[in-house]
């Protein structure tokens, strides 16, 4: 081959804007270029001879090792997304895509890595995906990942016949605090009562915030009315303690209003009416107390 050509490609090789990386059949880096270098900080005579998995998270290592070598077997190469490690411990997201090598004798010799930095990407879409679904204040889901997470519920409960309930969670008297201690002082009182909250749920259910001071409780997997009561006299009883601000004690609780899957309604819409409605009977009784839709 003209050495002209080589020369030409070895000189394109290395200042390629991609990172791209060559390892040897057992997966040890044997070249790469500058833009790998740039991507992850290491020094090519730090990195050659290191395994490929040195590049990704420890948790991540194995099931991509797999999930890599079954698609090369199956289709010959493989592309995807998913994080990497720099020299300096962040961690970024790269798209890469991975083909065999081999030999004159059709023998697997190594692969061909050819990965882009697509960290910024990642993190806009994640900020986009947070500003749509999660509650800006408190973090927690809103009314619209709510619905998703009832919608999936309600798909499993129909396949196991199973039931799951929404808990309406109303704040009592928290206009008061409003007044109070203004908008901004109250606000934390609410991220306190998610904090509280979140320490007596299960990690399998979701609280989520629908209103200025309305949360609502997926509890999944309830068997029987008792522990619903259960769970509602928990969450009335974690709000019970005065919140302190700024030196003074603020007393509040909350109403609950329970409604059951498939009891109360087979849908999102029937589900939380019932909720609110029973919400609403719990108020009238005076407040802190529940009662079930």
């Amino acid at each position: 081959m003209d050495v002209d050509l080589l020369v030409r490609r070895a000189h394109a090789f290395n200042h390629l804007f991609d990172a791209v990386i060559i390892t040897d059949a057992a997966g040890f880096i044997i070249d790469w270029n500058d833009g790998a270098q740039d991507l992850y900080g290491y020094a090519k005579k730090d990195i050659i001879e290191k395994p490929i998995a040195q590049l990704l998270l420890q948790e991540d290592s194995t099931t991509m090792t797999e999930l890599v070598n079954n698609a090369l077997e199956q289709h010959g190469k493989w592309s995807g997304e998913l994080r990497f490690l720099h020299q300096d411990g962040s961690i970024g997201w790269q798209a890469s895509t991975c083909v065999p090598l081999f030999d004159d004798n059709q023998m697997f010799i190594g692969a061909l890595i050819v990965n882009r930095d697509i960290t910024q990407r990642v993190n806009q879409s994640q900020q986009q995906l947070n500003q749509a679904c999660y509650d800006q204040l408190t973090s927690l889901p809103n009314r619209y990942l709510l619905m998703d997470r009832v919608q999936q519920s309600i798909e499993r409960c129909k396949r196991t016949r199973t039931r799951f309930s929404l808990l309406y969670i109303d704040l009592d008297e928290f206009k008061k605090v409003n007044d109070a201690v203004g908008h901004l002082q109250a606000d934390k009182v609410l991220v306190e009562i998610t904090s509280r909250l979140q320490l007596v749920i299960r990690e399998s259910d979701t609280l989520a915030r629908i209103g200025a001071d309305e949360f609502l409780l997926l509890l999944e997997d309830v068997t029987d009315n008792n522990d619903i009561s259960q769970m509602a006299e928990v969450l009335i009883a974690t709000l019970d303690t005065p919140f302190i601000l700024n030196d003074q004690s603020l007393f509040l609780n909350c109403s609950v209003g329970i409604a059951t899957y498939p009891d109360s309604g087979e849908d999102f819409d029937k589900l939380i009416k019932a909720a609110d409605f029973a919400m609403y009977k719990s108020k009238r009784q005076g407040g802190a107390t529940y009662r079930f839709g």
